[in-house]
């Protein structure tokens, strides 16, 4: 049976307790593809400055902060007034408070919050709201409503949400996810008073290739096999010269896939995950 809201939190409370255990430096806390990184963090830049989020200065907040891949993402590259990360298992943000809840320069907040709370108040509104690869594991229809109109609530005027969607024309089902079409997120965004304002696509073969329809014996069976041998090769032993030329190369590959896709299609129509933008 597909996994449910609940089901994906006590999972959480293990992953986030086992990664912290383990982890000696803050490497030890990755939880993504390191090419897929590279090559996002500089378009998630791009769409910052495109949008005019008032980032620095500003306040942000996370969703679904995890082992802190965002928190780190945004206290390396800006100066916000305040970035508060919330997540709903507990073990996250007992981790993220020992790691970062003294940071020098900026205020970080870390709360144990469920989005999907109705009437949810965190007693702040933001600049920029970031709910990376968070709203396609909210499979219950009205936990998935009461998420999108509490990020709408905590918006400033102005304010911005970016949030991780593959926008497939169909939706699709996964053990892990409910991928919701393009329609179904313009109309559960419409319903909280919210509209998409941008979509940039972010990856080709690191992510999940959930933006190609069809069934997993087609196209998207091919995407799955390349990204399988990324990883695959990602983990082989190799001595840093060599690792550093892997890495590179694999982040030309991806970076150029999306650039000869997007001088023909357009960004929703890409393969794989989105940089999707709403705004009230």
């Amino acid at each position: 049976m597909p996994l449910m809201q609940e089901d994906i939190r006590r999972h959480y409370e293990q992953a986030w307790k086992k990664i912290d255990d383990n982890a000696t430096d803050e490497s030890g806390l990755a939880y993504s593809n390191p090419v897929e990184d590279a090559v996002l963090y500089p378009i998630y830049q791009r769409l910052i400055a495109d949008q005019k989020i008032a980032v620095d200065g500003g306040k942000i907040l996370d969703v679904g902060a995890g082992s802190g891949r965002w928190i780190r993402f945004f206290l390396e590259r800006f100066t916000p007034a305040m970035l508060m990360g919330i997540d709903f298992a507990s073990s996250s943000v007992e981790m993220l408070q020992r790691r970062y809840g003294n940071h020098s320069s900026v205020k970080t907040i870390f709360r144990t919050a469920d989005l999907t709370e109705a009437g949810l108040d965190l007693g702040e509104k933001f600049d920029l709201i970031n709910v990376m690869n968070v709203l396609f594991h909210i499979p219950e229809p009205d936990r998935f409503s009461n998420a999108m109109k509490n990020l709408a609530n905590h918006l400033v005027p102005g304010g911005r949400i970016v949030s991780t969607e593959y926008m497939p024309r169909t939706t699709m089902r996964t053990n892990w996810m409910l991928v919701r079409s393009r329609y179904e997120i313009e109309a559960a965004a419409a319903g909280a008073g919210l509209r998409i304002a941008a979509v940039r696509a972010s990856s080709a073969y690191s992510n999940d290739p959930m933006g190609i329809d069809g069934p997993d014996s087609g196209v998207r069976r091919q995407f799955y096999n390349v990204r399988s041998g990324i990883n695959q090769i990602l983990s082989l032993e190799m001595n840093d010269q060599v690792r550093q030329f892997v890495k590179q190369f694999l982040i030309e590959i991806e970076s150029s896939m999306l650039n000869f896709c997007r001088e023909r299609v357009a960004d929703i129509e890409m393969p794989s995950q989105k940089l999707v933008v709403f705004a009230a």
